[in-house]
């Protein structure tokens, strides 16, 4: 097999593990390869954390090659094993013994502009100090108007991200949708809604100062008023590999603790 190796810069034990990994896949007579050459790997190695997993993701989109995460992060919900489990991790993959989990990605475009932006997680429309004023479009249809913090739109996989931490719903990896959370909206609570990945979502930037594009943690451009974001179904989807198909439940409980939780 071909499997690319790349880990996050500046971490000691990622770089660590990155080249112990490297040299156990050659030993094992499998080749090597370096972000130069991705396009030919049959699986991308990400060592790092979920953020690593996510950049690199976004990043190798369009190669259409699945990705497996090695956690030398904190939460590691993404990533599919432990740091101490790299090497049983790189025996599964040999072995074929993987399933690979795909959800959509989606991509963010301020008209009138040329660039296309995509995320993994989530697209963020917030203001940094004061409150802004949003009107958001789901197709032709006008669905609500925002004042507060901003809004998130979300794929399934940032469902437990940002949008969760504003009082999203978990959503299922296997359901492709957009979710939509405002961001501590003024007055009465206001849901999250989830739409299919086919309806585009609009967001109109009626009032607000300082108010920024992010896209999976990271700022990208400031918006001016009366600017539109029109969020739609990315044109890659991205491919995780996990090697067990309850990973998602097992990481809520482990991540979560949610198994632990009493109701009532």
């Amino acid at each position: 097999m071909k499997f690319g190796v790349v880990y996050k810069l500046g971490n000691k034990k990622a770089h660590k593990i990155a080249e112990e990994a490297k040299s156990y896949l050659a030993k094992k007579g499998h080749k090597v390869l370096g972000e130069e050459n991705l396009k030919e790997a049959d699986v991308i190695i990400t060592i790092g954390g979920d953020g690593t997993l996510i950049h690199k993701a976004c990043e190798f989109a369009n190669l259409d090659i699945p990705l497996v995460g090695i956690n030398t992060g904190n939460l590691g919900f993404l990533t599919a094993a432990e740091a101490a489990d790299w090497k049983e991790s790189l025996k599964k993959l040999i072995a074929g013994a993987y399933f690979v989990s795909e959800r959509i990605s989606a991509d963010a475009e301020i008209v009138g502009r040329r660039e296309v932006y995509r995320a993994i997680n989530e697209v963020v429309i917030k203001g940094l100090y004061r409150v802004v004023d949003l009107e958001i479009k789901v197709g032709e249809a006008k669905l609500l108007r925002v004042l507060g913090d901003g809004v998130i739109v979300s794929t399934q996989t940032g469902s437990t991200a940002y949008s969760l931490s504003s009082g999203g719903p978990i959503v299922d990896p296997d359901l492709d949708c957009l979710l939509l959370t405002p961001i501590n909206p003024i007055g009465l609570p206001i849901p999250s809604a989830v739409f299919p990945p086919s309806d585009e979502i609009e967001v109109r930037l009626i009032k607000g100062d300082d108010v920024s594009l992010v896209l999976d943690g990271q700022e990208h451009t400031k918006l001016k008023e009366d600017d539109k974001v029109v969020i739609r179904q990315g044109r890659n989807r991205i491919k995780f590999v996990y090697f067990d198909k309850h990973h998602f439940i097992k990481s809520l409980n482990a991540k979560f603790g949610l198994s632990s939780r009493a109701g009532g």
